[in-house]
């Protein structure tokens, strides 16, 4: 009867099939093995006798207890059924698969979270199934699925494809590699319950067979041969065993407290349904740690490349294992070998395209992985690149309140640029320890290569993630020493890339404030910004690199947005004065810079009548404090006159018409090099 399970106590009958199994599954083995490896000697017991043996070690246990306590009886009663005649599932076209089947029936789809939410109870702490209750219901569920594959068997060989079956099976077992994956994919893909040994099979194959399976198998396969198998198995798992809108489910979260009493009854369908889910997750869980996590962590590129290809696969496709999938592919960002860590990120980025919603969740993997203790400085660095690619939006719950959290609550923007700085301050704590200890590895050329980059990478990343902060982002002025220490002792890229940033915390946040307390602060932002900058023109290394054009774009719109004409000229002065010596091309740059600074600022050249020649200081840290009175930019500056006998033709004629009059539409950086 396939409508109710009916309960009835039985003890008798499980301890002496325990028993009779365990003896005869001893005896064949000594037989197979002999007298020689009698000491090294282990029983294969299969699921179900396994179970047997737990639940009669608890009868044994119970006995005792209800001997001791004068008869009383504590033991939880087992359960059996009556065996039913026709076959509990069956696939039809309205249920094509395993877990579309009883969807009709009540508490199909039941769980400790589901019941506990219905019944309005706390589902942070649901209902817990006892361990007494979980054994008595999975030995339970064993007998129902071996009577249901027995039936399927007797049925199938009076069914008309008799001969098809045969011819099936014998191909598993005796054809080519090809032909006995591609006949066990077709076995499991027809008939995934009944037919589960066919699944246990090719994870046979792939090396990652559980416990119980068809034998077992825990060698490590050939790589072709596991290579092989895993595709089959991760297409079987994408398209025919796994459901797409949720995650399995074991014994343990399913509400069987709720059967318990004899008030509510279980159907052996549902019941047989659920031990099958809680199988097939045992044996997708084999699959993932032990072929996938294992091919991973070896040797062989092609075959981690191909296990990274799988494992993004199913990531995308199910939801079951998402986090050990993650996991294992944001591992592969640190990978020492170069394809395997590009190749671990490009997936991550695939991933990020179709499923757009997981950015804050693979942000946080990476994250963890980036703060992990003894990481190398290549895989640092790769982590960075990753995260600064990522795409911000200010489509964020947080970023409305103006709040800027270091909590677990912070917006992806405010995450990123904790993380940034935080890496920074690790690097920079790292390279103090190194130089008190006298290291030589500073001074090799990789290791300060590594770490320009990395410096780099990590400024960029803030200068994408802040303009996707909260308006009110006070909480940045933590930073900004951090910021200032950057642009004074790290490389010219790194420099460029921490005083871009500065500009945008001092003058774009200073714009359109209203008040005389914020107008004070925004006024010392700028000054503190303004000095920064100027100690950079004196340092000739500034105007060579691959951040020169950054450079100058930072110094255009510095001095365009500056009110000051006192320090507009001094920037002017300290500019011409460092580039006298450079090439044609960066004093070309720095006149129509020039050109262009006095076209926005016409009142630089106004005349001004003073008794007193002003003076320049280059030793003046504050540029408004450089010339010792107001002055005529065109006058004070005798540059110009060294450069309009220069030798360069178009540096001659930039500087004839460098009051504002230079019309060019190129890049003077790239026209005028001469390489």
């Amino acid at each position: 009867d396939n409508k109710i399970l009916g309960f009835t106590f039985t003890e008798t009958i499980i301890g002496t099939i325990t028993a009779t199994s365990v003896t005869m599954n001893k005896s064949k083995e000594r037989r197979r093995r002999g007298n020689r490896n009698r000491k090294n000697e282990t029983t294969t017991i299969t699921e179900k006798s396994r179970h047997y043996t737990q639940i009669k070690s608890y009868l044994e246990n119970g006995k005792q207890s209800s001997s001791a306590k004068n008869g009383a009886s504590t033991l939880a009663p087992t359960l059996s059924y009556k065996p039913h005649n026709t076959l509990l599932v069956q696939f039809t076209e309205q249920t094509p698969t395993w877990y579309e089947c009883g969807r009709n029936t009540p508490g199909r789809d039941d769980s400790l979270f589901t019941v506990a939410k219905n019944n309005k109870h706390s589902t942070a702490n649901p209902s817990k199934n006892s361990l007494e209750c979980i054994i008595k219901y999975r030995q339970l569920a064993d007998e129902i699925y071996s009577h249901e594959v027995a039936l399927s068997r007797s049925s199938n060989v009076s069914s008309i494809g008799e001969k098809d079956e045969k011819w099936v099976e014998n191909t598993m077992k005796r054809g080519t590699l090809k032909d006995r994956i591609a006949a066990m994919s077709v076995v499991v893909g027809m008939d995934c319950i009944h037919k589960l040994y066919a699944l246990d099979m090719l994870l046979d194959l792939a090396g990652c067979g559980v416990e119980g399976g068809n034998g077992g198998m825990t060698s490590i396969p050939n790589s072709r041969v596991g290579q092989m198998a895993s595709e089959a198995l991760s297409d079987l798992f994408a398209n025919t065993l796994l459901p797409k809108d949720r995650k399995l489910l074991s014994l343990e979260g399913r509400p069987l407290y709720l059967y318990d009493d004899n008030k509510r009854t279980l159907s052996p369908r549902i019941l047989l349904l659920w031990r099958y889910e809680e199988m097939l997750k045992q044996r997708y869980a084999s699959y993932l740690s032990r072929y996938l996590g294992r091919t991973l962590s070896g040797e062989d590129e092609p075959s981690k490349k191909n296990a990274l290809t799988t494992a993004s696969f199913l990531l995308k496709e199910v939801p079951e294992g998402e986090e050990i999938l993650l996991a294992m592919i944001v591992n592969k960002i640190g990978d020492p070998v170069r394809k395997i860590a590009s190749a671990a990120g490009h997936q991550l980025r695939m991933i990020l395209e179709e499923h757009p919603v997981m950015v804050n969740v693979v942000a946080r993997e990476v994250q963890q992985l980036a703060h992990r203790p003894h990481l190398s400085p290549r895989a640092l660095y790769n982590c960075i690149i990753f995260l600064n690619q990522l795409q911000l939006s200010n489509d964020d719950d947080n970023a409305d309140d103006g709040t800027y959290s270091k909590g677990t609550n912070a917006s992806l923007p405010t995450s990123l640029i904790n993380t940034y700085f935080h890496l920074f301050e690790m690097t920079i704590k790292k390279d103090d320890t190194a130089k008190k200890k006298g290291s030589k590895q500073q001074s090799k050329g990789d290791s300060s290569g590594i770490k320009s980059r990395l410096l780099s990478a990590l400024l960029t990343g803030v200068n994408r993630a802040h303009p996707y902060l909260p308006k009110k982002d006070a909480a940045m002025e933590e930073h900004v020493d951090a910021l200032y220490r950057i642009s004074h002792t790290a490389p010219p890229a790194a420099s460029t890339q921490a005083l871009m940033l500065l500009f945008q915390l001092a003058i774009g946040s200073g714009e359109g404030n209203e008040g005389e307390q914020v107008g004070d602060s925004s006024v010392a932002r700028k000054d503190r910004f303004y000095r920064a900058l100027y100690s950079k023109l004196s340092v000739g290394e500034m105007f060579a690199g691959r951040q020169l054009t950054l450079f100058f774009n930072l110094l255009y719109k510095a001095m365009k947005y500056d009110t000051s004409p006192e320090r507009i000229s001094a920037f002017s002065k300290r500019l011409l004065h460092t580039v006298l010596h450079q090439p044609s091309s960066i004093i070309c740059g720095a006149l129509f810079l020039l050109s262009e600074i006095v076209r926005c600022h016409p009142g630089l050249n106004t005349d001004i009548t003073s008794s007193v020649e002003a003076i320049f200081d280059p030793t003046k840290r504050e540029p408004r404090a450089a010339f010792s009175d107001k002055v005529t930019l065109s006058k004070s500056l005798w540059e110009l006159s060294l450069l309009s006998h220069h030798f360069h033709p178009s540096v001659a004629k930039f500087t004839a018409n460098s009051n504002g009059n230079i019309s060019y539409t190129g890049d003077p950086l790239k026209d005028f090099a001469l390489t």
